[in-house]
């Protein structure tokens, strides 16, 4: 390393780019945890609105006592609502940030490798991570881009919809309710569907392009 002053500086930066993306992978983790209990109140909430108040009693929210038997129920479920459209939309800037920051890696590796002069070394976040196809990967991989936000999104409109059909709650708070359950939905689909479905499209537009030109290259 000392030999190469420039391997060196790309050692260390990228050394100082691995520790800052795993801070983040930690706060992603973190909201993610957050959200599934929060959907889990939004569900008790919702379904069981009297035996919530006398089972909850008090909560304790980011360091904040909550007394819910003196709390309105429209305004604790309206309060619920509005914190889960929060934490969704910074999961999903954190999680963009995370898979950014490890591209930024990836030509690191890239960077540092062709420095060493050997094009399998220095790979582990990037060639060498990707070289395992097992079956649990794959299905882990799909599970989180395709499977789980799926499950979000119908979870979500399904909360909002048996609100609407057995609450007999006041229509303000219900408006605001579904604009957040809506802007949950949305922010889900604009993270991980809509690049889904992109990419599919723009694979499906390549193909027949690749397919004229290998049968030009064959004639």
């Amino acid at each position: 390393m000392s030999e190469s002053p420039r391997l060196e500086v790309l050692h260390d930066h990228y050394k100082e780019s691995f520790s800052y993306i795993r801070e983040r992978e930690r706060e992603r983790d973190r909201l993610f945890l957050i959200l599934i209990a929060l959907f889990a109140l939004l569900a008790l909430e919702i379904q069981y609105p009297i035996n919530f108040r006398g089972a909850v009693g008090t909560l304790t929210f980011f360091g904040i006592e909550l007394n819910v038997d003196a709390l309105p129920l429209p305004a604790f479920l309206t309060a619920t609502w509005v914190t889960v459209l929060v934490i969704t939309l910074r999961y999903c800037q954190a999680s963009t940030n995370v898979e950014r920051q490890y591209k930024y890696l990836h030509r690191l590796e890239d960077k540092i490798s062709a420095e060493l002069g050997d094009d399998e070394l220095y790979r582990r976040e990037g060639r060498a991570y990707k070289s395992d196809d097992s079956p649990f990967r794959w299905w882990i991989r799909r599970f989180y881009v395709v499977v789980l936000p799926v499950i979000v999104i119908i979870a979500t409109g399904a909360l909002i919809y048996n609100e609407w059909a057995r609450l007999e709650y006041p229509l303000l708070g219900k408006l605001i309710d579904l604009v957040s359950a809506s802007g949950v939905a949305v922010s889900i689909a604009l993270y991980r569907i809509v690049p889904l479905v992109s990419g599919a499209v723009e694979k499906l537009r390549k193909r027949p392009n690749r397919q004229v030109h290998d049968r030009e290259a064959a004639s």
